[in-house]
Order: C-alpha cells, then structure tokens, then sequence
C-alpha cells in the first residue's frame, strides 16, 4: 500500500473512532439520543470500523492471501520437520538455485536464523546438500514447487524482501495444527486462499463471545476499537494463516470467565500461552486474584480451583503431544530461536522497553544504509547499547509499575476483570511486534467496570492513527505508539486503585 493510501486510511479510522468518542460523550450528557437510536448509530460505526480494517475491501490485487505472512507459516510449518527453526532461508535459496532461479539468489541478502544476522545468499550455495540431506527425494521436489510458486506469486522484488525477514516463529504446539493443515494440500490459490479465511472466522466469533458474555455494548466497543487502532493493521497479517488463533482463545476465556466455566476458561487461556508465549502474562491478574482471596480465607475458592486445573489440564495434553508429533527437540530450538530473535532490536516492537532502547541521534532517518548487507545495523547497534545502558532502570521502573499493577488487582474480586487488568503486564514486562496488540480487544469488557475506559479505548484508536499520520519512519512511530500503549496501561492501574464512584452491583467472588 502506498504513503497516500495509508495516510487516507489513517485518518478515516481515527474519524470513526473520534465519531465513537462524540457518540458516547452525547450519551454521557443525557442528550435526547434515546436507546434504540444509539444502539443503532453504534452499530453503523461497527460497520464503518470493519469496513476500514479491512481497506474497506478495495484489493490491490487478485490474491486473497497474504504472500508474505503465508510463505513463513504455510511452508515453515508443512516442511517443519526438515526446516526446523533454522533453515527456512538457506533451503529457500538452494531450491531457488535449483528452479530457475540462482542468478537472483547470487544477488540478495537473507536472514542467516543461527545468529540473526543478514549474509549474501549466496553463501547457502556452497553446500547444497546440508538442507537436502534433511528431505527424502519426494519432500525436496514437493519443496521446490511450493518454493517456485511463492517466488512466481510474490514477484522478484518482495520475494527478496522475504528471505530478510526473522524466520519461522510459531511454537510447537501451534505447529501441531498448522502443519496437519498446511500438509492438506499443495500451496496454490485456491488453498491458500481457503486457509486465509480461517482468521476472519476467528475473528467472528472473537466478538460473538465477547457478545453472548458482555452484551452488544462491550462487542460493538471492541470491533470499533479493533477496526480502527493502528498498532495492529489488516496489512501486517490480514490474509495470513492462523494468526488470529491465540486472541480467539484469549477473548474467549475472559468470557468464558464471565459466563462462569472456569474449566474451560482456564483452558483456553493456557491455550492461547502455549500457541504465543507472551500471552502467559494475562495468568498475571487472576493469579494475584486468586492468592488474594487465599490470603483472605486461608483457602481458595472452588472456581479458582476448577480455572487452574484447566489450564493445568491444557498443558498437559498440549505440551507432549506437540512434543510427540513435532519432535522431542522442538521445544529447546523454539526457545533458543526466539531468545535470539528477542535480543535483536526490530522497528516494530512495541513496550516499555521499547522507550529503554531509543536512541534519537540514531534513528533510521539517519543511519539507514541500503548499500550495507544489513541497512540497519548501525541503528541495531546503537539500540542494543542503549539498552544495556538502561537495563537497570528499565528493571526499576518495571519493578514499580508491577507493584501498583499488583496492589489494584489485589483488590478485584472478578476474575475476568484481572484478566483485562494484565494487559498493562503485557506492555510493561513484554516487547510484542506491534500486530499482537490486537490483545488489546481484551479491554473492552473492563468498560463493564469502569464505563469511563469506552471513551478512552477509542480516543486510545484515534490517537494512534494521528500518530501514523504525523511519523513516517517506521521507528519512531512504533516509539510513539509503544509511549501511547504504556500510557494506556498505566491509566489501567490507575483506574482499578481506586474505587468506582458508584459500587458495582454484588457479585459471587469469581464471576
């Protein structure tokens, strides 16, 4: 998409969003607006907001799937028992070679996934045979084909721009689904196409739960949110493969939560941990929940018996049976790949230690080099000083911020509210890439508690979309928006260390 299109974009978004924002302050007046009307003007700026999420289903081209987002998932995960976490790149050049395609792979860069950093690709030509030996004969011509078409489909240019990217990152246990359905089939249109309808679904039934838990105010708050914040944009993994599977999961318990299956809740939200990791955090606020009351009544109540026994449950169903069927080393190369995809800067996460990192005398404006095998890496090198400069305050001041978020939660009796609550855990402990900040969705059942945080998760969307309107390099806006989202999660401490001013209706210990 280009600079003009996106600014268009942006600043439709944040007009719905500040649309919404107008709404609510109406009806926070007790202007003449009437029940019925509102619900039907919230329900047009649920449609406006879907509508701009997804380009308002304008298509630059025919494809309906993300080239990009599928080449990393679909083929990392069909050929996973060859690839690993290690090869994707470096066995992506050698079938290049192999299909026509060896003069463009003499004159590109790509990732080398041992360390991280960028080479010639040409240096995965020297021994063809340490990825071939990892396939049978059958597998390896069924890998250069799925290779060929992505190049055919992708065009030279972005095709290149993949093989910079930072590798095949899903964990074991997401693996488990994703390759039984990559293994369905060939990569072609037509099945791609099919595989990238799995998230919409998804997402469907993301705000169907949020619906039948919450009510229609809480869905429709959150499909405007999700429709038109600009952290997490249709165009980083709209059209991708199960990249939506871990926030279903994660909305789903905060509402199976509310609906009172603890089981189940627990579950799902060990689930969501397993397939992303980051996701572990939203335990945060159910745990201090659940030790709260322990200390209260020297015990622990029935429902938060039955919400960890689900995800203990979870765990041990999920964890061997990944281990079994994706391999018994799979788990130590997950997690040495993404600590070392973790300790390496990218422009597009998005945290408090985001805000630890900057450097503004060397920002990409400035040190970006395209004629350097790795542009970046004055302003990667810069970013990692920074941040051992500053560790140890960002450890203090995270130190501090989980205190607070320790000492509101303590005094929250609903499950489901912590829940929401350790979010602010997500952006204070975490450095998700900014398209995770989907979660965020998970937000908007907190307004049940605090009705102010409707007007602030919306004005949290427009405010987000004036920022990419007003920064051009990719940096500073993810510096921008990280600053925005800390902020948003300290205002969530805040709200819940005070009492409502008016007392919520009484409620059972762990609704």
């Amino acid at each position: 998409m280009n600079v003009l299109s996106e600014q268009w974009l942006a600043r439709v978004s944040a007009l719905i969003a500040g649309g919404g924002c107008v709404l609510l302050y109406l009806e926070s007046r007790r202007r003449q607006l009437g029940a019925r009307r509102f619900a039907v003007v919230g329900g047009l700026f649920a449609v406006l907001a879907v509508a701009a999420y997804f380009h308002f289903f304008m298509r630059p081209s025919s494809i309906s799937y993300h080239r990009w987002e599928m080449f990393h998932y679909y083929v990392g995960a069909r050929y996973q028992p060859e690839l690993g976490y290690g090869r994707l790149y470096r066995c992506a050049a050698v079938a290049d070679a192999e299909t026509g395609g060896r003069d463009a792979v003499l004159h590109r860069r790509m990732r080398d996934l041992k360390d991280d950093t960028l080479v010639e690709a040409s240096t995965a030509l020297e021994d063809p045979s340490a990825c071939k030996r990892a396939f049978s004969p059958e597998r390896w011509q069924a890998f250069k084909k799925d290779i060929a078409f992505f190049r055919k489909r992708s065009g030279q240019h972005w095709w290149d721009a993949m093989q910079t990217d930072h590798g095949y990152n899903p964990s074991p246990v997401w693996t488990l689904g994703g390759r039984a359905l990559a293994s369905l089939a060939p990569a072609s249109d037509r099945w791609l196409g099919l595989l990238a309808l799995v998230d919409p679904v998804l997402m469907g039934a993301a705000i169907a739960a949020l619906w039948w838990a919450f009510g229609g105010r809480v869905a429709a708050l959150a499909v405007v949110f999700w429709g038109t914040q600009a952290a997490s944009p249709f165009g980083w993994t709209g059209g991708g493969f199960l990249r939506q599977d871990w926030l279903f999961l994660a909305v789903a318990s905060a509402a199976l939560m509310r609906k009172r299956h603890f089981f189940w809740a627990g579950f799902t939200l060990a689930w969501a941990g397993l397939l992303r990791v980051f996701p572990v955090l939203l335990w945060g606020g159910p745990l201090v929940v659940m030790a709260a009351y322990a200390v209260r009544k020297r015990t622990l109540a029935k429902e938060h018996r039955r919400l960890l026994w689900g995800g203990v449950c979870a765990a041990a169903l999920l964890v061997p049976l990944a281990g079994a069927v994706v391999g018994p080393h799979s788990y130590a190369e997950f997690g040495e790949h993404i600590a070392m995809h973790a300790s390496r800067p990218s422009s597009n996460r998005m945290g408090l230690r985001t805000l630890f990192s900057v450097v503004p005398e060397a920002r990409l404006a400035v040190t970006l080099d395209p004629t350097a095998v790795d542009p970046v890496e004055q302003w990667t090198n810069a970013r990692k000083a920074r941040w051992a400069e500053l560790r140890p305050l960002f450890a203090l001041c995270a130190l501090v911020l989980v205190g607070f978020f320790v000492r509101a939660t303590a005094r929250v009796r609903t499950t489901w509210v912590a829940l929401g609550m350790s979010l602010s855990l997500v952006v204070i402990l975490t450095e998700p890439a900014c398209y995770y900040y989907s979660i965020w969705l998970l937000a908007a059942p907190l307004a049940r508690a605090r009705r102010s945080l409707e007007m602030a998760l919306l004005a949290l969307a427009a405010t987000g979309q004036f920022l990419i309107l007003r920064e051009r390099w990719m940096d500073d806006r993810f510096v921008a928006l990280a600053a925005l989202y800390v902020l948003f999660g300290v205002l969530l401490i805040a709200l819940f260390s005070r009492r409502p001013r008016r007392p919520p209706r009484r409620v059972l210990v762990s609704e």
